[in-house]
């Protein structure tokens, strides 16, 4: 699953933000620092459509908003920790804190689908997932993601 992590897609949210400008934040850090995505716009539309679908937040604090769009080459993940967490309507009502968007092109399915599993089932280890949200800046939120088995 560690290959799916570039330190260039990874990045600390200081200050309050909602969950859309959040999201952008993440698409945008995608453009900026890969050649992943074709259009920024259509992908960014593309991942606020399946939040209108229903919750990515998985609970206790992780969010893992998702799509699958024919804006990208291969499958791409951006990370965002917050400074101050934002609702993602989890479950357990808990505010979000980390943020570990995933995109995938149309034909990637099963692989696509297989990650977001794998995700979900890794932030379910207590030790990991507080090691993450308890990060305060960009070098902890690395050090902490590269314990990603």
């Amino acid at each position: 699953m560690l290959e799916y992590f570039n330190s260039k897609l990874i990045t600390y949210i200081d200050g309050r933000h909602t969950k859309a400008e959040v999201l952008k934040i993440l698409v945008d850090l995608i453009g900026k620092n890969s050649d992943i995505l074709k259009d920024e716009k259509h992908f960014y539309e593309s991942i606020m459509a399946r939040e209108e679908l229903g919750s990515t937040g998985i609970g206790q604090g992780i969010a893992i908003p998702h799509t699958r769009s024919e804006q990208l080459d291969k499958i791409v993940v951006a990370v965002g920790l917050l400074e101050n967490r934002i609702n993602f309507n989890a479950p357990d009502g808990e505010d979000a804190k980390l943020i570990v968007l995933v995109g995938a092109p149309k034909g990637k399915n099963r692989e696509y689908l297989s990650l977001v599993s794998d995700l979900t089932r890794t932030f379910r280890d207590k030790k990991f997932r507080e090691s993450i949200i308890c990060a305060s800046n960009y070098q902890e939120l690395l050090g902490s993601l590269a314990e990603l088995k």
